[in-house]
């Protein structure tokens, strides 16, 4: 039998206190009567291409900036985690968990600073935190394991920004041998096996063959990579906001739905779940859905799909 479960991680590219509110009311939507969105997209720090922090449209450092340069320089200065000031979105990621029960997730690039300070608000409760597609660096993979592991949380691994090889919009499943990305991918899930849950994030590739697709979907990497796995149990994640991105934004919704019904085999659709921009941020907001889109695109997939809603909570 098909296992049709899915969990969805939604919210803004990343949080402040301007669009809170639009989180929790993403809190709200339901599918037959219960809450259908899993988790909630909390990120506090950006990796943006060039440091820019003045220029809020393209340089957005994130809401927690000023909070992460204190830390740094605490830590810089022979500083210990219990020095460390708290950081805005975590707090706000801890109100909203108790407040809703929808997990918090973030990026993560400062992982001794970031996750000693996630820590505080999250020591007993789930939480989900990833690698930026920039950073394909095992050893960072291995400390956010390793705090994982500790505190039962979760760890996402999205794939890098360049393939390395020809790849196109036609790609089979005949493909032979592995991309160098999938090569990548598969040594940052040995690093992370410390962790009690590890999801594989697919968030396309920037190619010349990519078109208008911000980075071209690899379905078919991620599914030789997930199939690789399935002793370990490691789930795979769309993200279609930065695969789609702005040029195709209003597709995001279609496309979306037709990922989440390619299938791994004849018992396991191929994503386990979706990691989705929704709302508005002071960056990459041309590659949100709105609110009412994203309504619409729950439906869609409880039409054929059991959303896993919320886990039940615990006390942070």
């Amino acid at each position: 039998m098909l296992n049709s479960d899915i969990k969805i991680f939604a919210g803004p590219d990343s949080l402040d206190e301007y669009n809170i509110e639009e989180v929790y009311r993403v809190a709200e939507i339901k599918a037959d009567g219960v809450p259908a969105v899993y988790g909630a997209r909390t990120v506090g720090l950006k990796s943006r291409t060039n440091f820019d922090k003045d220029n809020t449209d393209k340089g957005f450092m994130g809401y927690d900036f000023e909070a992460i340069m204190k830390n740094f320089n605490i830590f810089g200065h022979g500083g210990n985690a219990d020095d460390l000031i708290p950081l805005p979105t975590v707090e706000m990621a801890e109100k909203l968990y108790q407040d809703t029960g929808m997990i918090a997730s973030s990026e993560i690039m400062l992982p001794a600073i970031q996750l000693a300070c996630i820590k505080k608000s999250f020591p007993s409760a789930p939480f989900l935190v990833w690698n930026s597609a920039v950073d394909q660096l095992g050893w960072h993979v291995r400390q956010m394991a390793g705090f994982a592991k500790e505190h039962g949380w979760m760890v996402g691994l999205k794939n890098g920004k360049w393939l390395g090889e020809e790849y196109t919009i036609s790609e089979t499943e005949d493909f032979s041998g592995k991309t160098s990305i999938e090569t990548v991918w598969d040594g940052l899930v040995n690093y992370s096996m410390l962790a009690p849950e590890v999801i594989l994030i697919q968030r396309g590739c920037d190619l010349p063959a990519k078109g208008e697709y911000r980075n071209l979907p690899i379905h078919y990497a991620a599914k030789r990579t997930k199939a690789r796995h399935l002793d370990k149990n490691v789930q795979l994640y769309f993200d279609p906001s930065h695969s789609l991105g702005p040029k195709m934004r209003d597709q995001i919704v279609e496309k979306t739905v037709e990922a989440m019904k390619m299938k791994l085999n004849d018992e396991q659709y191929l994503y386990d779940g979706m990691l989705i921009e929704v709302g508005t941020a002071k960056c990459d907001t041309h590659q949100h859905v709105s609110v009412e889109e994203f309504t619409e695109l729950v439906a869609c997939l409880s039409e054929f799909r059991t959303l896993s809603g919320r886990r039940e909570k615990v006390n942070v």
